[in-house]
């Protein structure tokens, strides 16, 4: 049995929630979707402060600047210290997970479950960049979650307030956690990932408690630990960070899960000049590959000629050159499990 990769990029999301935020308009469109908040307040602020003028352009650039400070580890002016800037970025991810869930509230989980019946008794893996959980809830719900690096434990909903620490209540290590024949690699984390760095490990949620426990100041589960979780979101920067053990892990996983495979099936991945880490990860395996792979790349349906011309030139041509000869089908993520 050929073992097959699928990889999955926001495209995939975008068929079954289209009001899914793209990394292009994603800051824009949480700072207004969420502008009466602190914290896009503090960020307007900001922001209002870098560019000396009241109707700047917003964009993802802030999360360069941001990172690129924090980089620096040292203050960028007299009006910002540095552990200010390290808070408007914690401020700037709340945001954005709070746009993420907003968007997903009226997402259709039954594609991402469709595609999960066609692949659950194959021999495949699941690469992803995007951090919703369409298809974690559809593999939990059929074969169970396996992230690849060993997750600690399932929260599943509850808070109590245990000794002056709001913990989660409720959690169950036996749940169908680490286990499923098919691995899911979230490469640029997940919006249920809660990663505790005092332990060092990684909780999962599938609930839409998950957002709330990621962006509240809530502790780890474990009754010993005084840590507050984080996220574990690799953000759309130019700085990203893969240090994290658990990322670091993953990304080990969908490498040996790149060489291993005969087949590529790229779904709703653009294969963008600046996810370089991407494509060197895609080449390392080629490294390793003898007689190469046969690779599917499936696209949005264009909307007209003009952006029928675009796919083809740049995302096809992109493909091409890094595998040579692509089957390339432009009918969209459902289009593609009907074909199945």
């Amino acid at each position: 049995m050929s073992k097959t990769v699928y990889f999955l990029g926001a495209g995939a999301t975008k068929d079954a929630a289209p009001d899914a935020p793209t990394n292009k308009d994603l800051v824009k469109k949480a700072l207004t979707d969420f502008v009466k908040s602190e914290d896009a307040q503090a960020l307007l602020d900001f922001i209002a402060v870098l560019f000396h003028r009241a109707d700047p352009v917003i964009d993802n650039q802030i999360w360069n600047l941001l990172d690129y400070i924090i980089q620096q580890g040292k203050s960028p002016c007299s009006k910002y210290n540095l552990e200010q800037i390290i808070e408007l970025r914690k401020r700037l991810l709340h945001l954005i997970i709070q746009e993420f869930q907003k968007s997903l509230e009226i997402a259709e989980p039954r594609i991402h479950e469709m595609f999960v019946e066609k692949i659950k008794d194959s021999d495949s893996s699941i690469i992803s960049t995007n951090y919703d959980i369409l298809i974690d809830s559809a593999l939990s719900k059929t074969i169970g979650l396996n992230y690849g690096p060993k997750a600690r434990t399932w929260i599943v909903g509850g808070l109590d307030d245990i000794g002056g620490f709001q913990r989660p209540a409720i959690y169950q290590p036996g749940f169908p956690l680490n286990q499923g024949r098919i691995a899911l690699l979230k490469i640029h984390g997940s919006l249920n990932w809660l990663y505790c760095s005092k332990c060092d490990e990684v909780d999962v949620t599938i609930d839409k408690g998950a957002v709330r426990t990621v962006t509240g100041d809530y502790y780890c589960f474990n009754k010993h630990c005084t840590n507050k979780y984080e996220s574990l979101l690799i953000t759309p920067t130019m700085f990203k960070n893969y240090e994290n053990r658990f990322i670091r892990e993953t990304w080990e996983c969908a490498e040996k899960a790149l060489i291993d495979a005969d087949r590529l099936v790229f779904i709703g991945y653009a294969l963008k000049d600046e996810d370089y880490q991407i494509r060197c990860l895609l080449m390392k395996a080629l490294l390793n590959k003898t007689n190469g792979y046969g690779v599917v790349v499936i696209e949005r349906k264009p909307e007209n000629r003009k952006d029928e011309e675009y796919i083809e030139e740049s995302i096809k041509k992109k493909y091409e050159d890094l595998y040579g000869r692509v089957d390339f089908r432009p009918v969209g993520f459902t289009g593609y499990i009907d074909s199945m």
